[in-house]
């Protein structure tokens, strides 16, 4: 069975995103559709159940002018059969003109094989990279602590926290590690419509964080003659402060290249790596594609 999600049946699905880590991301997805947060960034939801495995695919389209790259998110409850994976894709290819010029592919190993291999004869692009990367989330009972912690953040006179200003777009855009030559407006529609945290020294932005379009922490950046004073922490359980009251599922990918951060997550006290049901920790592949 192959079908699109109404708005009905998404909601339905909200809990069951919400019980398992691994959906984390189509948790924030589906709240923000059901919320129309991002109107350049709609999603359209698809379903599919076969071999007692339920299949979730999430469109992301771009409606942002000049640009009309969708992403495109995949997620299994039960172990992949790839033939599945690519029978979804031809469904989905079938409704959605836009699959072939795809942007970025987010999905565990196991379904990004399947899917990588379909975009290899489907589609108008071409691999840029492929960054593989451990999810990591906060369970709930860790909250009340980490808003314990904002409510006692003092800052030094001429500093101050808050939200990340419109204003600020291009100093966000320029500082990011994976920004494109027509992504400034999707930064400047993150800032209006999704939770930020900025620190201000002399109305400058100095650090600041935000979250992506699925709902993940992104973009942590702090100048480096501000480094070194407890920022990075500071906005980080703002920004975390801020989902949680939102009902936003908390969660950020590390990249296995980053070595020293991948260790500290993996050891962290809060943050808990997203596994199987099994105990195996989940691999995520993200694949740009240009």
């Amino acid at each position: 069975m192959f079908c699109k999600l109404s708005s009905e049946k998404l909601n339905d699905f909200i809990p069951f995103f919400e019980s398992k880590p691994k959906f984390a991301l189509f948790a924030n997805a589906a709240k923000f559709e059901l919320e129309k947060r991002l109107p350049n960034h709609p999603c359209d939801f698809y379903y599919q159940e076969s071999n007692d495995a339920k299949y979730f695919y999430v469109f992301r389209h771009d409606r942002i002018p000049d640009s009309c790259r969708p992403i495109l998110m995949i997620g299994s409850d039960k172990t992949v059969n790839q033939n599945d994976v690519i029978y979804g894709l031809e469904q989905i290819k079938a409704m959605e003109p836009d699959l072939g010029n795809i942007e970025l592919l987010v999905a565990p190993s196991e379904l990004s094989i399947a899917a990588r291999k379909f975009f290899l004869d489907n589609s108008n692009c071409s691999e840029d990279y492929n960054v593989a990367c451990n999810h990591f989330y906060l369970p709930e009972y860790v909250y009340p602590g980490i808003q314990k912690k904002v409510d006692e953040i003092t800052l030094p006179e001429s500093y101050s926290i808050g939200s990340t200003r419109v204003s600020d777009t291009e100093i966000v855009f320029s500082t990011w590690k994976f920004s494109t030559p027509d992504g400034i407006l999707q930064i400047k529609e993150i800032i209006e419509c999704l939770p930020t945290a900025c620190i201000l020294h002399k109305d400058k932005a100095v650090a600041f964080e935000m979250v992506g379009l699925h709902g993940q922490l992104n973009h942590q950046f702090t100048f480096p003659e501000y480094r070194n004073r407890g920022f990075g922490t500071m906005i980080e359980n703002t920004i975390v402060s801020k989902c949680f009251k939102e009902g936003i599922q908390v969660l950020k990918a590390v990249e296995h290249s980053n070595i020293v951060v991948l260790e500290k997550s993996l050891n962290h006290k809060l943050w808990k790596v997203v596994k199987e049901d099994d105990g195996e920790i989940i691999v995520f592949n993200y694949t740009q594609y240009r």
